[in-house]
């Protein structure tokens, strides 16, 4: 799964999560869900583009002090095994989270179809509206 769409669904999780320490936890468990669905990965200037905007995103609308910022670290963070691979600081072989090593038998499938990533996205800002309490 692409990292907007961990970095956008860890903040959900971390919504419903309501404390900064179970947020970022289950924005971790929700990395291994995602990565487990069928999804297109893109370029590694497009995914740091996209990851960027997305966190920035939350930080902005929830601060970085909120259980939603921290259920999207929570989110990402899994994935800084790809850039430490891409920079070359491991090899493939060293990764261990479970959806990123055994030859990716516990990751989803590659596909070409972006509907699911999209509509995971759109659930999951739903419940980020739904839980959005207005400040007076």
């Amino acid at each position: 799964m692409i990292g907007a769409v961990h970095t956008v669904v860890g903040a959900a999780m971390g919504a419903l999560a309501k404390s900064k320490l179970r947020a970022f936890l289950t924005g971790v468990v929700s990395h291994l869900i995602t990565d487990a669905l069928p999804h297109k990965d893109y370029s590694p200037a497009a995914e740091l583009s996209l990851l960027g905007a997305a966190l920035s995103g939350v930080a902005a609308w929830k601060g970085i002090d909120s259980p939603e910022f921290w259920g999207a670290v929570g989110g990402i963070l899994p994935d800084a095994e790809h850039a430490l691979e891409l920079a070359g600081y491991i090899d493939a072989e060293h990764k261990v989270f479970p959806t990123h090593f055994a030859a990716g038998r516990y990751h989803g499938r590659k596909t070409q179809d972006r509907r699911l990533q999209l509509l995971v996205t759109a659930a999951s800002l739903l419940i980020l509206l739904a839980t959005y309490k207005c400040k007076k």
